[in-house]
């Protein structure tokens, strides 16, 4: 009986749980409370059907139906009650059921959902429901994107006078517009995209159309700003007034447009405006054009004065910008001319005029006859040039004739004549001096004259040597120790002839050797001429101050002769070798031995053709050298442009023209101009070079040079004595260093690090004169090493002094006196 009652009661609770559910409107139904009720039911008349499986008894299968009827219609509710449902899912729902039904209205009850049977639509309703919830998703990104669009706005700033402004600041803007066009890529491979594509369509189209506008603003303004700095310039208006009324045209253009973008900043409200990516690209398109029109500008200006191909696009225009201001063109004088730094100007009767040249060591050289500089620059720079030549000339013959008179000390001529021309016109003297010993030994049979000359060129060492020893100005300190460096190479040479018993001019001993001749060319000028086994050239006349000159080794003679000779063969020279190993330095030097203009290049994987060209054109068209280091570090695809250029260059030497096509254009060429090219082959990112490249290059390798040597000649311009004995010691203790020493990377003990030791050791010795020249080179070489040895090397470091020095002490030296 009690079983029986407890069915009762289940079917009790169950009829009431429907009479209190059956008339609740559908969004108030709480189906939690509901499923939660109806397992408890079905749980406790499971256990009672166990207990009763022997009794047929109707009332507990009409309850058990009742409540299973509830737990099917309970996940249908919650399908239908899915906050995603829109309008378009309960259509789908019509059209499942075939029946059309209001379910905001107030009698959409759990009785109303029972009666249409949607329990048996159960699958269908859970799609739908299912796929609402997916959308949501996608509903609430777009709408995520609206958002975020509402809130973005340009950085728009006043620029330079009221009413300009310019955008700012837009890395922000293009990363929101990248997650934006990243989340629509992700909306659009979804699956329950369909009802929204319209919606992403539009989105798509604005963000892809304010990167557009954003992206045309920008390069509007780069190009706008760039062209707007120029013509602010009264000199290049006037010489380009058709370009400077266009652009004047296109400012106000793109004053209104900014002007508008910052009344609404609001990135996506303000890209919108119609017609504006149109106006902005008709803007870029002209504004292309003026930039091409101001290419051709320079182009010709830089035809008129070749020298401006080595500087760039900005520099010459910040010249041409002030025309009518020579001082402007002072700070730009050094790239233009191999040692001038600036000119002397004289301002008097409103008439500008040059009247001399300074070097960066502060070395003056009048002009032979002052420069008018009220013409436009390039063509007084074309005129300083050719002053600068001429009066360098002009010079060499008086500096000549001077030292002809001289019968004893040259310490005055060295003192009134500028550096560069005491080293020329010494070498011009030693190459006479040697010529006419030659012809006296071949006709007397005997070495005296070139034992005597020997004398002569170690006593006037020795007269150099102790003007070094004196406390002398910075400029004729750097005039001597050049000097010193290319005079003890001549007594080198007189002694090797003296020794190898060499009496004939044509002897390859003396053939091979830098020789410099005063002699009249074919319009019966006297002129400087240069020879070296077979070839011969003209002296270049480029002032090149007192920039040092470098110690020349039997390994520099030998990569003299492979590049005069390269030049000789209008081919380019190409010294290949290790760091450290003077290939730039060695160019650099022979170019100064012939009074040319070195341009080096430091070459990198960011060159193009077109600078490449545009070097090339000026190297050309100037006569002067250009000396690429790295060569090889340039792409492979660029270089097989560069061939074709160089190639071009070269053959117009063959063909000994002086006016050839290069790269779409006929240009001047002038014979003295060479190309070099230096290669590390240890080099990490080294590549070959191709084979078209290689033919037109003579290759010269460079082995570790000879730095006892170099140390010697140092020390002796240095003004030490028994120079011989300390460049061994020095040369022995870097050596040893190299190799006892631990691997660190702060270590230098190269040749570079050894002339750093022997300059500090010269500059200590003249500011310590009375201290021994062991005592002193002692102190240079720890001073300037101590400081880098870990403590484990310091030990060995100093034992390996004291073995070079074992008798002398460091002297303490009161750095604060």
């Amino acid at each position: 009986m009690d079983q029986l009652q407890q069915v009762w009661e289940i079917s009790q609770e169950c009829d009431e749980n429907w009479n209190n559910w059956r008339s609740i409107h559908l969004t108030k139904l709480q189906t939690q409370s509901m499923e939660s009720k109806t397992q408890d039911m079905f749980r406790k008349l499971h256990v009672l059907q166990r207990d009763l499986k022997n009794k047929d008894w109707e009332i507990v299968n009409f309850s058990r139906m009742k409540i299973e009827q509830f737990m099917q219609i309970i996940p249908v509710i919650t399908d239908l009650r899915n906050p995603a449902m829109r309008d378009r899912h309960w259509r789908q729902i019509y059209e499942e059921l075939e029946r059309s039904f209001d379910h905001t209205s107030a009698d959409f009850t759990l009785e109303k959902i029972i009666s249409l049977k949607m329990d048996h639509y159960a699958g269908s309703i859970c799609e739908i429901s299912g796929a609402a919830s997916k959308e949501l998703s996608i509903e609430q990104g777009l709408e995520g994107i609206k958002k975020t669009w509402e809130e973005i706005f340009l950085d728009i700033t006043p620029y330079k006078e009221e009413g300009l402004f310019r955008l700012r600041g837009t890395g922000d803007l293009f990363q929101t517009l990248d997650d934006s066009q990243m989340i629509l890529s992700t909306i659009r491979a979804s699956c329950f995209v369909k009802a929204f594509e319209r919606e992403v369509d539009q989105w798509e189209q604005q963000l892809s159309h304010m990167l557009d506008v954003i992206e045309m603003i920008l390069t509007v303004q780069r190009n706008w700003i760039y062209l707007e700095n120029i013509f602010q310039g009264k000199d290049i208006s006037d010489q380009l007034p058709n370009e400077c009324k266009e652009f004047a045209g296109i400012s106000d253009n793109w004053k209104t447009i900014m002007g508008r973008f910052h009344k609404n900043k609001n990135a996506l409200q303000g890209t919108r405006h119609p017609g504006l990516l149109e106006n902005l690209s008709n803007m870029s398109a002209k504004l292309e054009e003026i930039l091409k029109a101001l290419d051709v500008y320079l182009e010709n200006k830089r035809q008129i004065f070749p020298r401006f191909y080595f500087l760039s696009n900005d520099d010459m225009l910040e010249i041409l910008g002030q025309s009518q201001n020579p001082e402007a063109m002072q700070p730009h004088m050094k790239k233009c001319f191999d040692n001038i730094k600036s000119l002397q100007l004289d301002k008097r009767l409103n008439k500008q005029k040059a009247n001399g040249m300074y070097s960066s060591d502060g070395e003056f050289i009048a002009f032979s006859r002052p420069v008018q500089l009220d013409i436009p620059v390039e063509s007084w720079l074309c005129d300083i040039e050719k002053n600068m030549q001429s009066t360098l000339k002009a010079y060499l013959n008086d500096c000549l004739v001077d030292m002809r008179k001289i019968t004893g000390s040259r310490d005055k001529w060295v003192k009134e004549w500028p550096g560069q021309l005491i080293i020329t016109a010494s070498q011009i003297k030693w190459t006479s001096d040697v010529t006419r010993s030659l012809i006296i030994n071949k006709e007397r049979e005997d070495k005296s004259s070139l034992n005597s000359l020997k004398k002569k060129q170690v006593s006037m060492l020795q007269s150099y040597s102790e003007m070094i020893h004196a406390d002398l100005p910075k400029l004729l300190r750097l005039k001597v120790v050049a000097l010193v460096t290319v005079e003890v190479h001549a007594r080198d040479v007189i002694d090797k002839l003296a020794k190898t018993g060499c009496s004939d001019v044509d002897a390859f001993e003396w053939f091979c050797q830098l020789r410099l001749y005063w002699e009249k060319d074919k319009a019966e000028v006297y002129d400087c001429i240069i020879r070296q086994t077979n070839t011969q050239f003209k002296y270049g006349y480029e002032y090149l101050g007192n920039s040092g000159r470098l110690v020349i080794t039997p390994l520099t003679d030998r990569c003299y002769m492979s590049l005069t000779t390269a030049l000789h063969l209008h081919r380019g020279g190409s010294p290949k070798g290790p760091a450290n190993t003077g290939k730039t330095e060695t160019v650099k030097d022979l170019g100064k031995s012939l009074g040319m203009f070195v341009i080096v290049v430091n070459c990198s994987e960011g060159l193009d053709y077109k600078s490449m060209g545009r070097m090339f054109s000026g190297l050309a068209q100037t006569g002067a050298w250009g000396c690429f280091n790295e060569f090889h570090r340039i792409n492979t695809e660029v270089l097989s442009v560069v061939a074709q250029q160089i190639l071009s260059i070269l053959s117009a030497l063959s063909a000994g023209k002086s006016l050839f096509q290069f790269e779409g254009q006929k240009i001047r060429l002038l014979p003295s101009c060479g190309i070099f090219i230096t290669m590390n082959p240890g080099y990490a990112g080294h590549t070959e070079l191709p084979d078209n490249l290689k033919s037109m290059f003579r290759p010269i390798s460079m082995v570790v040079p000879d730095s006892t040597l170099i140390a010697e000649i140092l020390l002796f311009g240095e003004g030490f004595s028994n120079c011989k004995l300390m460049a061994k010691k020095v040369f022995t203790l870097y050596s040893l260093a190299v190799q006892q020493l631990s691997q660190q990377d702060h270590y230098d003990f190269g040749l570079r690090a050894l002339t750093s030791l022997l300059r500090y050791a010269g500059k200590k010795r003249r500011l310590s004169p009375s201290i021994v020249d062991e005592e002193i080179l002692l102190m240079a070489m720890k001073d300037m090493n101590i400081a880098k040895l870990t403590s484990a090397d310091l030990p060995l470091f100093n034992g390996i002094i004291q073995d070079l020095f074992p008798a002398v002490d460091t002297p303490v030296i009161e750095y604060g006196k």
